[in-house]
């Protein structure tokens, strides 16, 4: 008991006290310089409205379901998978030349309405997917570029003489575990898209086969018994 007593005269003497205090001051301050989390000032690299603006324009009728990625230079616009490619007017005649430099030969329309709007969706498929694609790198590099620019400013934290602050890295690695996931949704949607991409292809090339087999005019009663006109074989794989 005259032990306890002792002890408690100890710890209640104004030393103690104030050896406490001063424990408690700078326990405050570790706390402060942890978890004082600040605005990243003059970093046009955090705003997530330019180059990670992302829209998905409202389905309609017409393909309006289009992907928006980007803003400005870097916009990319990728066709919504019910976009009627087989009249497509974006593709201008310097795209053509360019992505494929020969003059669309899909029949006559007249003679095979079918097989000749297939033919053209599909064309305008490829060729619109090829600039889309070239378009894109260019958002992904402007995305690239700011992930970039957010690493060299967090590694500039405490040098030349300045504050350090454990919240301002924290604040660093928020941003970029921010842009990260948004990369990794966009990706996930890029991949969609394409994959539906190859879909309207698979279809396409089914509808130019099923408009050829439409042409075979052979009456019933006909000697020469050829059967019905088949389906290509590299057609057929795809199909598989």
């Amino acid at each position: 008991m005259r032990l306890l007593f002792m002890i408690l005269a100890v710890l209640s003497s104004p030393v103690a006290t104030a050896q406490w205090a001063v424990y408690d001051k700078k326990v405050h301050e570790q706390l402060t310089f942890i978890n004082h989390i600040v605005e990243i000032k003059g970093s046009e690299f955090t705003k997530l409205d330019q180059h990670f603006k992302n829209q998905l324009g409202a389905a309609a009728a017409n393909g309006g379901g289009d992907l928006t990625l980007g803003d400005g230079d870097s916009k990319a616009v990728l066709k919504a998978l019910d976009t009627k490619f087989d009249g497509l007017t974006e593709l201008s005649d310097e795209d053509k030349k360019k992505y494929l430099g020969t003059v669309q030969d899909c029949g006559d329309d007249k003679l095979n309405p079918a097989h000749f709007q297939a033919c053209a969706g599909l064309r305008n498929l490829r060729l619109q997917t090829l600039k889309q694609s070239q378009s894109l790198l260019k958002t992904l590099d402007a995305r690239r570029k700011q992930i970039v620019q957010l690493v060299e400013k967090s590694r500039s934290l405490g040098a030349n003489g300045q504050p350090s602050r454990a919240g301002e890295l924290q604040r660093y690695q928020f941003e970029l575990q921010a842009q990260q996931a948004l990369l990794q949704t966009d990706a996930m949607q890029l991949q969609i898209l394409m994959d539906g991409y190859r879909q309207r292809e698979n279809v396409y090339e089914m509808q130019m086969a099923e408009a050829r087999r439409a042409t075979d005019t052979r009456p019933p009663g006909s000697l020469v018994k050829l059967g019905a006109v088949p389906f290509s074989k590299d057609l057929m794989k795809k199909l598989d």
